[in-house]
C-alpha cells in the first residue's frame, strides 16, 4: 500500500513539526554531537514557544480549532529532548515525551514511520527533530505546490515550528501530500 494520497477536505490530525532550538557548537575534542546542549537563546526559544502552548487554543494566531500537541515524539540527542521539555512543561498536568535514538541523523522515512506507528487516540502530535530532515518532512507531507514555496521562503531556523493539518483517517495513512499547512513560525515567540 502506499502513502500517496490525495488531500481530503477533512483534516482529522495535527501533526507539529519542530527543529530542535539553539544548540552549542560541538567542541573540537571528539565530543559527540548528539550530546549538545542547547544554549541560553535556545532554552529561551524553547521556553517562549512552551508558553505559547500552554494556552488553550495555542496563541500562535492560528484556528481555534487546531488542538494543541497531545504526544511529543523526539530524537534522543540532548538538544532535542530539552527542546521537547522545555516546550511540554508549562502545560497543565505535563505533556507526554517520548525520545528515540534511531530519530537521531535519519532521514523522512524512519520519522513517518513512527509518525505511522502512533496510538490512534492521539489526534495531535508533535515531531521535534534536526534539519534537514524535519523541514524535508514538512515539505513532503505539504499537498499545495503554493505552500511548499511559502515554506521554502520562510526557511527552518532553530526552533522552527510548522503545523500541519493532515487529511488521514489515521497515523496510518499520513504520507506524501497528505496535509495543508496550519501555521509557520519561527523564533521570537
Amino acid at each position: 500500500m502506499g502513502h500517496d494520497v490525495e488531500m481530503p477536505e477533512t483534516t482529522s490530525r495535527y501533526l507539529w513539526i519542530l527543529r530542535h532550538a539553539k544548540a552549542e557548537r560541538a567542541p573540537l575534542e571528539a565530543a559527540q554531537d548528539r550530546d549538545r546542549p542547547l544554549t541560553a537563546r535556545g532554552r529561551r526559544d524553547a521556553e517562549a514557544l512552551g508558553e505559547q502552548l500552554a494556552v488553550k487554543p495555542p496563541s500562535l494566531g492560528m484556528d481555534d480549532g487546531v488542538p494543541r500537541p497531545e504526544l511529543i515524539v523526539c530524537s534522543a540527542a540532548v538538544r532535542t529532548q530539552e527542546t521537547a521539555v522545555l516546550v511540554a512543561a508549562p502545560r497543565e498536568g505535563g505533556l507526554r515525551v517520548d525520545s528515540y535514538r534511531s530519530l537521531y541523523g535519519t532521514g523522512t522515512d524512519v520519522v513517518l514511520r513512527y509518525v505511522r506507528g502512533v496510538d490512534e487516540s492521539v489526534t495531535s502530535l508533535a515531531v521535534v527533530g534536526h534539519n534537514p530532515t524535519m523541514m524535508e518532512l514538512v515539505w513532503q507531507l505539504l499537498f499545495d505546490a503554493g505552500e511548499r514555496a511559502r515554506l521554502e521562503a520562510h526557511g527552518f531556523p532553530t526552533c522552527a515550528l510548522a503545523v500541519l493539518a493532515v487529511g488521514a483517517a489515521s497515523w496510518e495513512d499520513v504520507g506524501t501530500g497528505s496535509a495543508r499547512l496550519a501555521g509557520l513560525f519561527r523564533p521570537p515567540y
